[in-house]
């Protein structure tokens, strides 16, 4: 009795503060209960050898077995919690990168795969180049018209005076620039005192069924001069046509007449930056905190304190090694998921963290996947720490005495006939 006592004096008290877990509900203790009750119905008798050892042993491995059951309590809360996913990431930004069109969310979406084959790019119209010195188109009223997409523009510019290329061209940039028709005009001039005017569409790709993002040519009119100012600088010449982005989503073909658009009504904005077409860019959700990374920091603590009892608890028991066998066995049917999840085994069969591999935005949907299966790992983990916690003493050397009468019929003390009789009292008075 009084290693019993000393043991909870020394173990529990210090601990109880910081124990997750310390009130039982009625129900959990009538379900106990129900569980030592008809683990008595069918188990054996016992001759057992209570030394000193053994019986730190047993409390120490109940103790051991409540913790990890807590952290596995503790650690399916935090799931429980929704998951504030604050940007999409990209696993190479400078070929994709992806937004959240409003904030926040807590919907979890899939990871996906892109991969841009062709940008989309706009029509460019280049002038043909002239010497930048030179005197320009003489003076006189000239039309010009300029269709983009459906819209048609009729312009109308007077030259007054005499200039030279370079000056009219710039001129003439200002102008269309300032109609806000989409169009952006620029002038380039050369080393070799050459100019030419360029004309350029603002957006990008092709309506459908069209075959120019705009068009641009001379309008006669009374009074005006009878070469005009498109054909002049060579305005017409298609040097770029429209065209479409081209990509691939999770090896869907898809086009854009934009680089930057929204993914198939859902929430997420991309923008294409150059074309990779032998690369998957991974798009995937990037959360706004680790919530769940303290919890597991605690579980594995748990995990590997039970399994390091198992090696050092007791020297000589053989069924210790049975419940090592048992942990890893659990383990070891799901260390592929697990590595996926961040948890690694050591050689001495320890789990760690994988730093590298938390870092990733899909490893704690991964891990969250993994705890929610029914009959998973941690399911099975916290049945085990249930049956521990349960029986220890079947973890420790006995000599079976006799079985039970099963078919005998009434009432069984679970408290009486139980497996604890002698761990924590020598005899009855």
């Amino acid at each position: 009795m009084i290693q019993a006592y000393n043991h909870f004096l020394t173990e529990y008290s210090s601990n109880f503060s910081a124990r997750t877990r310390s009130v039982h509900k009625p129900n959990e203790l009538k379900a106990v209960y129900g569980r030592i009750q008809s683990m008595n119905r069918h188990s054996a008798y016992y001759k057992i050898d209570l030394s000193r050892e053994k019986q730190l042993f047993t409390l120490s491995l109940k103790d051991a077995s409540l913790a990890l059951a807590d952290t596995l309590t503790e650690l399916g809360k935090a799931f429980e919690r929704p998951t504030i996913i604050n940007s999409a990431h990209s696993s190479n930004p400078e070929v994709v990168s992806a937004t959240f069109l409003d904030g926040e969310h807590t919907s979890y979406f899939e990871p996906f795969s892109v991969r841009v084959k062709a940008l989309a790019k706009p029509q460019i119209n280049t002038g043909r180049k002239i010497p930048s010195d030179a005197e320009g188109p003489a003076p006189a009223p000239y039309r010009f018209r300029i269709q983009v997409g459906a819209d048609s523009y009729e312009f109308s510019y007077n030259v007054s005076t005499v200039s030279t290329n370079r000056d009219l061209m710039h001129k003439l940039a200002n102008f269309i620039n300032r109609s806000d028709i989409h169009i952006l005009a620029k002038v380039e001039e050369d080393a070799d005192h050459t100019s030419r005017l360029v004309l350029s569409s603002e957006d990008t790709g092709l309506l459908p069924g069209a075959s120019e993002a705009f068009s641009i040519e001379d309008s006669a009119g009374e009074g005006t001069s009878p070469v005009g100012l498109v054909s002049y600088f060579g305005l017409d010449e298609v040097s770029q046509k429209p065209v479409n982005a081209k990509f691939l989503v999770d090896g869907k073909e898809k086009s854009s007449m934009r680089n930057t658009f929204v993914l198939d009504r859902s929430n997420i904005s991309l923008s294409l930056k150059k074309a990779a077409k032998k690369e998957d860019v991974t798009i995937s959700p990037e959360t706004a905190g680790e919530q769940a990374i303290g919890e597991l920091a605690d579980f594995l603590k748990s995990y590997n304190a039970l399994l390091t009892l198992t090696r050092t608890g007791l020297t000589g028991n053989r069924r210790s090694a049975r419940l090592q066998n048992d942990l890893t066995h659990i383990l070891s049917t799901d260390l592929d998921e697990l590595g996926r999840c961040g948890i690694k085994r050591n050689e001495d069969f320890t789990l760690y963290i994988d730093s590298e591999t938390m870092k990733k935005p899909e490893t704690m949907q991964h891990l969250k996947t993994l705890f929610e299966e029914p009959d998973g790992l941690f399911a099975k983990l916290s049945h085990k720490m249930s049956d521990i916690s349960l029986n220890p003493m079947d973890y420790v050397d006995k000599v079976v005495v006799t079985y039970p009468n099963t078919k005998r019929a009434g009432f069984t003390n679970p408290y009486l006939t139980s497996i604890y009789s002698g761990m924590m009292f020598n005899s009855y008075c």
